[in-house]
């Protein structure tokens, strides 16, 4: 796991030193820390995130850093044992070959499960933790760019071109991953995205959805 999270940027807004204090204790937990990346505040929540997900890409290429792990200070570690056991599982399973690996993430079937402690996903969206490899940063750079570029002329337009909306594109040609059972959510909190409370535990923690297909 050590491996995973060495190099770990955590997104957040100057104004949010609320959610700052949470992500310190929630990575005390995994006993794992983090550089913090000042959010970019826009009047479209949107677009600031997206940009700002772009500005800890662009770090990690300037860096020429292996690997990156980009998380928002929303992050929560609900069984932190079970993570790090699974994420080291993950990390040393050479047979695996992958571009992207969702630590949490709101997912909707179908997904392939590949091993107990991961799953192949193709509809997985909420950027609330990320792993993503160099030889991906570019792909993921153009794909975040035009995102953010759509939001701008279309910004009510969440359903479609928000980053974790747009990004599904990519998990549908390239090797997404997301660790399993699913146990990192988002604290219940205010949302300057959203701009209100929101709580989606109950959805990030189920992978099957058996629901819609009612």
């Amino acid at each position: 796991m050590e491996n995973l999270f060495a190099n770990t940027f955590l997104i957040n807004l100057e104004s949010r030193p609320d959610r700052l204090e949470h992500a310190s204790n929630e990575f005390a937990k995994i006993g794992q820390t983090f550089e913090r990346i000042n959010a970019i505040k826009m009047k479209t929540g949107s677009v600031g995130c997206t940009m700002s997900h772009i500005r800890c890409l662009e770090l990690a290429k300037q860096r020429n850093l292996d690997h990156v792990f980009i998380c928002e200070d929303d992050i929560t570690f609900t069984n932190p044992d079970l993570l790090k056991d699974n994420l080291a599982k993950f990390d040393e399973n050479d047979e695996i070959n992958w571009d992207l690996l969702i630590i949490g993430g709101n997912n909707v079937p179908p997904f392939q499960q590949v091993t107990p402690y991961c799953a192949r996903v193709f509809y997985c969206q909420t950027t609330t933790g990320y792993v993503v490899k160099k030889h991906y940063y570019d792909t993921l750079l153009q794909n975040f760019k035009e995102s953010a570029k759509q939001l701008m002329l279309n910004p009510a337009n969440h359903q479609t071109y928000a980053l974790d909306m747009y990004w599904k594109r990519l998990q549908r040609q390239d090797f997404w991953y997301m660790i399993t059972p699913p146990t990192v959510t988002q604290y219940e909190s205010y949302s300057d995205i959203e701009n209100r409370v929101v709580n989606y535990e109950g959805m990030m923690l189920d992978m099957e959805k058996r629901w819609l297909k009612r």
